[in-house]
């Protein structure tokens, strides 16, 4: 199949603000589950006040165990967040620089580069999906009633 020059161009540019919004996205994503982390740590340091001043109640046990799960659990989020930011961020570089720094003379080089970040580009989809697909299965069942 031939691609023309521009229409390579094209794709780049669509393929470099697809990367872009991606890379706002996941951004936004781990500062949000940030500040949950750092309040439910507040949280913790209060519940471990709690025990030293008033001992073992199972109570305050539960919620402290509840409490480092969670944080955990948000954390191994933030690593998934975290890997998505940095390549979407790595491929919105290379599909800029592919697109405007690259001459247009190099017709061969701009066709692999579009093949070589539309293929990472649908990896990086299938693993945002699969990213979501597993956040929804865990909302389900933490908002059982």
């Amino acid at each position: 199949m031939s691609f023309s020059i521009e229409q390579i161009n094209i794709v780049l540019n669509d393929l470099w603000n697809f990367h872009l919004t991606l890379f706002g996205i996941a951004l936004s994503i781990f500062t949000l589950l940030y500040s949950f982390i750092l309040s439910k740590r507040d949280e913790l340091r209060s519940i471990a006040e709690q025990i030293k001043e008033g001992g073992k109640n199972p109570l305050i046990i539960q919620k402290e165990s509840y409490a480092k799960k969670y944080i955990n659990r948000l954390k191994k989020m933030n690593d998934h967040i975290l890997a998505l930011i940095l390549s979407t961020f790595s491929l919105s570089i290379v599909g800029w620089i592919s697109e405007r720094l690259v001459p247009d003379m190099w017709l061969e080089f701009k066709k692999n580069s579009l093949y070589i970040i539309t293929f990472l580009t649908i990896l990086i989809f299938f693993y945002t999906v699969l990213m979501f697909a597993k956040i929804y299965k865990h909302y389900i069942t933490e908002t059982k009633v």
